[in-house]
């Protein structure tokens, strides 16, 4: 079929004629420059990121009053604090007088901000306290410091522990971008008694590659045998040689095939997949059977206790339970640098013995230093390279298009959702199709 997508155009705005969609001929099209063309990046932190809903940090970071994160929505950099009340407040991380960051590491504690540039202070909710020898500067007694407040993000919400924000006041409620997504999230935190927590320390890193690189892996199971069979192989030979059981075992029936998996399109760009767990006695969460049995229906204590579950929300978070609860972040940095945030997850008051296997299993797979991680950066930037080949084909994204069902499946039904699309084979692409369906939508201006 001969592809009908515009590689050619000069006008950086047409952002349709760079997505091949026709599900009629079973075809689904991405051009190369949607990776390459600097103007297209630019672009994506105006409509994407700066416009709509992005993740900002895990909420468990922000345990005590003062306790704050410095990151970015797009290129404009924010951060968020715990108040005195309890609440969280999200500002743009700049002085109101000259623009100086506020924050002097990434995540820290601040029971007061001061300005390192000329010591100008504001408290927790934002407010200025004290302007340096303000009379000096403006000596009336009427002067309203409070011009001078730090910005507010327009929109900052947390679900199940997940802090999200947008620069854009008029996006969509939070729940209603997330959709059938919440499902998956609310499965993540089931077998937490009261709340989930950040596990001390996070993984920082940066990958030369586009970030819709990094995301398109994510939602790509279709890839695990190829890049990661050694991972699998070394992983199965390491049980066998110790004889590991239980918590030390690590499941490998999703890598080989062996078990039953699909995908869902859930919409808004987000992606879901999943595999039935061979062993799922070998997972922490697999403890808290009898409590996850007892809260939940049973469809879904079934797909809490007894399915690996993979899922990314459009543009920016990725959350899995494959070997460990682990989630994702990713900010572009240039069109062929992206970075990389990551955190393990766990319930408080988990016993130790749980705690050390879920972490064992973090490192294995989610590290830099790991067994899986440095794989993916490989394949990363060696995608990114060959996305320069503008003269090639287009990417091809229409892996099990004719396939694919309108609606939802069996599992789905179990868990309550109706996804948009879905499938009973989890190298399928569908799910790809659904995000540049809604880069498509947001570049054209619409929020999700």
């Amino acid at each position: 079929m001969d592809t009908q997508l515009n590689d050619t155009s000069n006008d950086p705005g047409d952002f349709a004629a760079l997505v091949d969609d026709r599900p009629e001929d079973g075809v689904f099209q991405v051009s190369r420059r949607v990776y390459n063309d600097p103007a297209i990046l630019e672009a994506e932190y105006k409509n994407i990121f700066e416009a709509n809903w992005v993740f900002l940090c895990p909420e468990g970071l922000l345990k005590e009053p003062g306790d704050y994160v410095a990151t970015h929505i797009g290129r404009q950099p924010v951060f968020v604090i715990r108040q005195k009340d309890g609440g969280i407040g999200g500002f743009i991380n700049a002085c109101s007088h000259r623009g100086a960051m506020l924050t002097a590491c990434r995540a820290g504690t601040m029971t007061e901000i001061a300005c390192p540039y000329h010591g100008w202070r504001f408290n927790t909710d934002g407010q200025c306290t004290g302007i340096r020898a303000r009379r000096a500067g403006w000596p009336e007694d009427d002067f309203d410091q409070s011009r001078f407040d730090l910005k507010p993000l327009p929109r900052l919400e947390s679900y199940r522990g997940l802090i999200f924000a947008s620069l854009g006041a008029d996006v969509a409620p939070l729940n209603e971008h997330l959709g059938p997504i919440t499902a998956f999230l609310d499965l993540f935190c089931a077998p937490a008694p009261h709340e989930l927590e950040v596990v001390a320390g996070a993984s920082i890193h940066t990958v030369n590659c586009n970030w819709k690189v990094l995301h398109d892996n994510g939602p790509d199971p279709y890839h695990a045998a190829t890049v990661h069979g050694n991972f699998a192989a070394t992983i199965v030979h390491r049980d066998e040689i110790s004889g590991n059981t239980g918590l030390k075992k690590t499941e490998t029936g999703r890598l080989a095939g062996r078990v039953a998996a699909g995908m869902y399109a859930p919409g808004n760009g987000h992606t879901a997949f999943w595999a039935d767990k061979e062993t799922p006695e070998v997972y922490p969460v697999w403890a808290m059977k009898e409590q996850i049995q007892k809260s939940l229906p049973a469809g879904k204590a079934k797909w809490a206790l007894e399915r690996s579950r993979h899922v990314t929300v459009f543009p920016n978070l990725l959350v899995n339970e494959l070997a460990s609860t682990y989630i994702r972040t990713y900010r572009p940095l240039a069109i062929d640098r992206t970075e990389i945030s990551s955190w393990c997850l766990a319930p408080v008051g988990e016993a130790a013995d749980l705690r050390a296997a879920r972490l064992r299993k973090f490192e294995d797979f989610f590290m830099p230093t790991g067994m899986s991680t440095p794989d993916d950066v490989a394949i990363f930037e060696m995608a990114n390279q060959g996305n320069m080949a503008a003269a090639g084909h287009p990417n091809d994204m229409s892996r099990g298009m004719a396939a694919a069902t309108t609606g939802p499946d069996g599992p789905a039904l179990e868990l309550g959702i109706d996804p948009e699309m879905s499938s009973d084979q989890f190298t399928h692409e569908i799910t790809l199709q659904g995000v540049y369906r809604q880069w498509v939508k947001m570049m054209a201006g619409g929020n999700g």
